[in-house]
C-alpha cells in the first residue's frame, strides 16, 4: 500500500477522535462556541507563526501565498457551520453531512476545468445526498406527519462541506509552490485571520482564558484543537501531494464510519465521555447513513 493512502486514511480516523473531543468540550463542559473557535484558529495560527519565521518560503510568487492562506479562510468559514451544528447535534449525524466533500471535489472538478461525470459518478452523488438528508432525520423527534422528522438546518453543513471541498482544490493547486509544512502553516494564518477577526471580543477573550485556566479541561482543548488538528492537515496535504485529489478526498469519506465506530465502543465502554445514547433504530438509521456516504465517494473514485 502507498505511503500517501496511508496518510489519507489516518488523517479521517485523526479528526474522527477531534470531533468527539469537540463534542465534549462544547456539549459536556459547555464551553462557549467563541471562546472555543478563537482557540481553533489561535493554535493554528501559533504553530503557523512558528514555522514561518524559522523557515519562511523563498521565491514565491505572492499570489501563491495568497492562495495557500485562503485555504485557511475557507476552512475556517467551514468549521465555524460544523461547530455549531456539533454543539446541538450528535457527532454520528453531523459528521456524515459534512463528508459530501468529496462529492463537492468531482463537480468542482467538473466546473472548473470541464471534467465530465459518468452515470455511475452522478448515481454517486445522489447516493450521497440521500445519505446526507439521511443522517439529519432523528427518530422520535416531533413532526408533522409522525415521529421521523427531518431539520433542514443541516442543508448548512452542504455549504461546509462545499467550503471544504473547495480549499481541498486550491491546495491542490500549490502543491508544487510550496512545501506540506508551509501550506499548513500558511492555512493556520488564515484560519487565525478569520476566527479572531469574527469572534475576537472581550467577553469571548475572557472567558478563553477562564477555561484555559482549569487544569481538567483544557488539556481536552490544547490536545484536540491545538496538536491533533495540525498532525491531522500535514498528513492531507502530504497525501494531496502524492496522490490524486478526488481519491485523497474519497478516503477521507471513511471518517463518519470512524465516527460511528468510536461513537459506539465509547458508549458501551465509557459512556460517561460520550454524549449520544444509541437505540436500535439509532444504530441502523446512522450506519446506513454512513455507510451510502462513503459508498458514493467509492463510486466516485473507481467508476
Amino acid at each position: 500500500m502507498e505511503i500517501w493512502i496511508l496518510a489519507a486514511l489516518a488523517n479521517p480516523l485523526i479528526f474522527s477522535i477531534v470531533t468527539l473531543i469537540d463534542k465534549r468540550v462544547l456539549s459536556g463542559f459547555g464551553m462557549p462556541l467563541p471562546g472555543f473557535n478563537l482557540f481553533v484558529g489561535g493554535s493554528q495560527g501559533i504553530f503557523g507563526a512558528i514555522v514561518l519565521l524559522s523557515n519562511a518560503p523563498s521565491g514565491v510568487e505572492f499570489d501563491v501565498i495568497v492562495r495557500a492562506w485562503s485555504i485557511g479562510v475557507l476552512q475556517g468559514i467551514s468549521l465555524i457551520i460544523m461547530f455549531w451544528m456539533l454543539k446541538r447535534e450528535d457527532p454520528t449525524r453531523v459528521i456524515p453531512a459534512m463528508q459530501t466533500t468529496p462529492i463537492f471535489v468531482a463537480l468542482l472538478a467538473w466546473a472548473i476545468f470541464g471534467e465530465s461525470l459518468g452515470g455511475l459518478q452522478w448515481a454517486a452523488v445522489f447516493l450521497a445526498v440521500a445519505g446526507s438528508v439521511l443522517a439529519s432525520v432523528r427518530i422520535g423527534s416531533p413532526s408533522a406527519s409522525g415521529n421521523v422528522g427531518f431539520q433542514p438546518v443541516f442543508l448548512l453543513l452542504a455549504v461546509s462541506a462545499a467550503l471544504m471541498a473547495s480549499s481541498q482544490l486550491v491546495t491542490k493547486s500549490i502543491i508544487d509552490d510550496l512545501s506540506t509544512l508551509h501550506i499548513v502553516s500558511l492555512r493556520g494564518t488564515g484560519l487565525f485571520t478569520l476566527m479572531w477577526a469574527v469572534f475576537a471580543r472581550p467577553a469571548a477573550v475572557k472567558g478563553l482564558g477562564q477555561f484555559l485556566k482549569q487544569p481538567r479541561r483544557a488539556p481536552w482543548l490544547i490536545f484536540g484543537e491545538g496538536i491533533m488538528p495540525f498532525a491531522g492537515h500535514l498528513l492531507i496535504t502530504f497525501a494531496i501531494a502524492r496522490g490524486p485529489v478526488a481519491l485523497v478526498s474519497a478516503l477521507g469519506g471513511a471518517r463518519p464510519i470512524f465516527v460511528f465506530s468510536l461513537s459506539a465502543i465509547g458508549s458501551w465502554l465509557a459512556p460517561g465521555l460520550i454524549y449520544e445514547k444509541f437505540t436500535r433504530p439509532d444504530m441502523a438509521l446512522k450506519l446506513g447513513s454512513a455507510t451510502m456516504v462513503v459508498a458514493a465517494v467509492v463510486i466516485i473514485s473507481t467508476a
